[in-house]
């Protein structure tokens, strides 16, 4: 229980939970910015882009594929109203767990120091 966690696990987690809240607080935007209809479909279509762009290596790939998906997300939440709920479920979800990791990796940080 009070074992030192090793170094990568706890740089994984600190990653994994910094990376998820930013994305769940960067999804939320995207929300915002879809109700908007022509600046939600600009701004979807250039997350897209940039997802494409990060896929392109091996090691991000999954980060790219979830960029493509909340692109693509945005643009469609703005014609059509309905699918905003999904990106909220999803952001706050995203905040949520991203929360849980950091509160280990500040717990597990603790027992390092």
């Amino acid at each position: 229980m009070g074992d030192i966690v090793p170094r990568e696990k706890l740089v994984k987690d600190g990653l994994k939970g910094f990376g998820a809240v930013g994305g769940g607080l960067g999804l939320l935007i995207l929300k915002a910015i879809s109700s908007i209809p022509i600046v939600g479909i600009v701004a979807g279509g250039i997350v897209a882009i940039a997802g494409i762009a990060i896929g392109t290596s091996k090691e991000d790939r999954n980060a790219g594929l979830i960029t493509v998906g909340a692109g693509v997300l945005t643009a469609i939440s703005s014609f059509i109203p309905g699918f905003r709920w999904l990106m909220s479920v999803a952001g706050w979800g995203l905040v949520i767990a991203g929360g849980i990791t950091l509160i280990r990796f500040f717990r597990n940080l603790k027992k390092r120091v």
